[in-house]
């Protein structure tokens, strides 16, 4: 056995109903996590790695509590609600200054236990029913990580704490659905969300004629937003009770507006020049049909 690592997972919540159509909510629960994701956030391929705990790596423990108020208006038809959460996070887990992640034999030299927090108030506002119905959210969160450990040499930032890879402050959703009759129907969907916290290189200088690059503190700057709009036309067959198939026809347009949004940035030198690029997915209009045929 190299390592052994356990303890309890709390799950506890509570509900208070104000009146018949409103009530409180309070929860709390402890996680543990034994398996963590390393990610390259530059490339699109699958190159995340999996990394269990060891003896020099210590599982996630995080602590969230929330407190959220629900109303429900128009018999229920409209659903409303704003919640807050909290979240300390133990031993997160976070790359030393200029680790090596792709084909690292001892990648957990390259990796340190930090801690963290994260927390938001997410707003919903729902309608279920009639011609028109869909939802829209927003949402305000914010995580943020510190690596702090002079004994081991491992202190990022001054020491103080930064935004994590998953630091997007503000999160905007709607989804829109218009019934035009029994078989048609439109759909919209709006996606906004600010882009994710990226490190950038400042200046090359050289030392012993060997040149190296100097980097801004971790996650100093941003990509660009995000925003995106998706449309679909929906097509029932018909609705006969007695049949042996019920189908559906779907035809949408994934990212209507053809907004190049960034996935990433990355730099290569060329001809003694160090260019920076920026790289879209799915940057122009994506048509699809889809059939639906159940039993």
């Amino acid at each position: 056995i190299i390592q052994t690592y356990h303890g309890p997972e709390f799950r506890v919540s509570a509900k208070y109903s104000l009146t018949e159509s409103s009530s409180i909510k309070l929860s709390y629960n402890r996680t543990r996590q034994y398996i963590n994701m390393l990610s390259n956030t530059t490339a699109i391929a699958p190159t995340d790695i999996w990394k269990l705990s060891d003896p020099y790596l210590k599982p996630q423990i995080g602590d969230q509590i929330s407190l959220g108020l629900y109303k429900n208006l128009k018999s229920n038809t409209i659903e409303t609600s704003v919640e807050v959460y909290y979240k300390d996070i133990q031993n997160a887990v976070n790359f030393k200054n200029g680790a090596s992640l792709i084909l690292n034999p001892n990648i957990e030299r390259d990796l340190v236990n930090g801690k963290g927090y994260a927390y938001g108030a997410e707003f919903l506002i729902k309608k279920t029913a009639g011609k028109i119905n869909g939802w829209v959210s927003y949402t305000y969160s914010r995580s943020l990580a510190q690596i702090n450990d002079p004994t081991n040499n491992t202190i990022v930032n001054g020491g103080r704490y930064f935004p994590t890879n998953y630091d997007k402050p503000h999160s905007f959703n709607f989804i829109g659905n218009y019934r035009l009759s029994h078989r048609f129907s439109v759909s919209v969907n709006v996606v906004y969300s600010t882009g994710r916290p990226i490190t950038l290189p400042y200046t090359k200088y050289q030392i012993d004629g060997v040149e190296r690059v100097y980097y801004s503190d971790r996650n100093e700057y941003r990509i660009p937003d995000y925003f995106r709009t998706d449309v679909s036309l929906n097509i029932d067959g018909n609705h006969k009770i007695k049949q042996l198939t019920h189908s559906s026809w779907t035809i949408a347009v994934y990212n209507l507006t053809g907004r190049q949004n960034v996935y990433s940035i990355y730099f290569r030198t060329e001809n003694g020049v160090t260019n920076g690029y920026q790289l879209s997915i799915f940057a122009q209009p994506l048509p699809s049909i889809t059939y639906n045929c159940r039993f």
